[in-house]
């Protein structure tokens, strides 16, 4: 019978089970790691990118020294509540460079409120003029005005339209519920300014804690800037000209993300980058040992006619194997955990996700499974190319 190479590699490898074991865990460490990482860093960005496209606003206005607290609310959905003057609408209205302006009101929840547990972002925003909500509304509510008790919601606040739920004591009907984004949209309720206010004026009769929020308060005045408009320029001048706030652009508020993380980056790749190298080491290492071990059995197989290319293929092959099972393993174990953490890493990490998509994935995937089974081959290259220009006897001789 002849015996392919494939079938010697696979017993070769099944005499060692243990070691075998050893350098699929290290690739599967290594894999693992990286895949996680990357993942985590490209749903970063993917929430950033989309989540800010389809927010539209240009600058956001609040009062001077909430940038962090903003910041937290749009990028991560996080409750917050501050307020200035309404006015500050109407006078960064008629700044240059500055188109539409919407004015919002935020209500942070009451923890584990009746329709649902943990606390939730309100939001009070103008229907017929507010940038962000009313292209949502054109093409799903058919253009129809919006009532003061209906509300529409994030995706992650787990609402179904049709629902009725209470806030501070009043009722509101779900009418619909905003595609993901990534952003804090997806953890914010929208309602009606005349809806809000109309609850915060019922709150102390209602409400377990009534709200305090004066007519004429606003909390953020969101602007998209006229075409030519640096939005950077439009935020300078309305922070000289308008006494108290601060103006801060989406592009700050993507820099910002960045610098956040770019510490955890840094020590993420460092981190691959040694578990990777290690690896390299080990499997090098082994197969050194494994190729001084078998010198014998190898030159025996030599003089029984096998060429020096089928050792060498040998050896790279149960290299390849290995770093190749491993970092499918790996992917696969990174993948499952992933998923399955993906809110706690969400909470931790304080921002949203969103995940790549298919394609972007499998070639992730494709790469990193490539990745191994390269590394397999260039640690094993040496050993290999030292054991196949062996003369079958002088291995026999220096293996006994």
């Amino acid at each position: 019978m002849k015996l392919g190479l494939p079938y010697i590699i696979l017993q070769n490898l099944k005499r060692k089970p243990y070691r075998t074991a050893a350098i699929v865990l290290c690739v599967l460490i290594a894999t693992g790691v990286l895949f996680a990482a990357t993942v985590t860093m490209r749903s970063i960005q993917n929430s950033l990118q989309v989540g800010l496209e389809r927010f539209g606003a240009d600058v956001i206005v609040v009062p001077r020294g909430q940038q962090v607290t903003t910041q937290e609310a749009f990028i991560a959905g996080q409750p917050t509540a501050f307020y200035m003057d309404a006015q500050i609408a109407k006078h960064a209205a008629a700044q240059p460079g500055v188109g539409r302006v919407a004015a919002q009101v935020f209500v942070q929840t009451l923890s584990n409120a009746k329709c649902c547990a943990g606390e939730f972002f309100l939001v009070g925003f103008e229907p017929g003029n507010d940038f962000t909500i009313s292209p949502w509304l054109t093409t799903h509510l058919h253009g129809r005005a919006l009532q003061p008790d209906e509300i529409i919601v994030g995706d992650r606040i787990l609402l179904e339209p049709g629902e009725t739920v209470i806030f501070y004591g009043s009722y509101f009907k779900v009418v619909g519920v905003l595609e993901p984004t990534g952003m804090g949209i997806d953890r914010t309720v929208f309602v009606p300014v005349e809806g809000l206010r109309q609850m915060i004026a019922a709150s102390p009769e209602k409400a377990e804690q009534p709200l305090t929020i004066a007519p004429n308060q606003i909390s953020a005045v969101l602007i998209k800037v006229t075409p030519g408009a640096k939005p950077s320029e439009v935020a300078e001048v309305i922070e000289n000209k308008i006494h108290g706030v601060q103006a801060i652009t989406t592009t700050q508020m993507i820099i910002a993300v960045t610098k956040q993380f770019a510490g955890l980056l840094n020590i993420i790749l460092a981190v691959i980058a040694m578990l990777w190298l290690m690896a390299l080491v080990t499997i090098a290492l082994i197969f050194t040992l494994i190729v001084n071990e078998r010198q014998r059995e190898l030159g025996l197989l030599r003089a029984m006619g096998a060429r020096q290319g089928f050792v060498f293929r040998m050896i790279v092959g149960e290299a390849m194997l290995l770093t190749g099972a491993g970092g499918a393993l790996g992917l696969l174990v990174s993948a499952i955990l992933f998923y399955a953490l993906q809110g706690v890493l969400e909470q931790n990490l304080q921002t949203p996700f969103l995940l790549p998509d298919p394609i972007e994935a499998i070639a992730l995937v494709v790469f990193l499974l490539g990745l191994a089974i390269v590394s397999g081959a260039l640690a094993s290259i040496q050993p290999a190319l030292r054991i196949s220009r062996l003369e079958p006897y002088e291995a026999i001789r220096q293996g006994e």
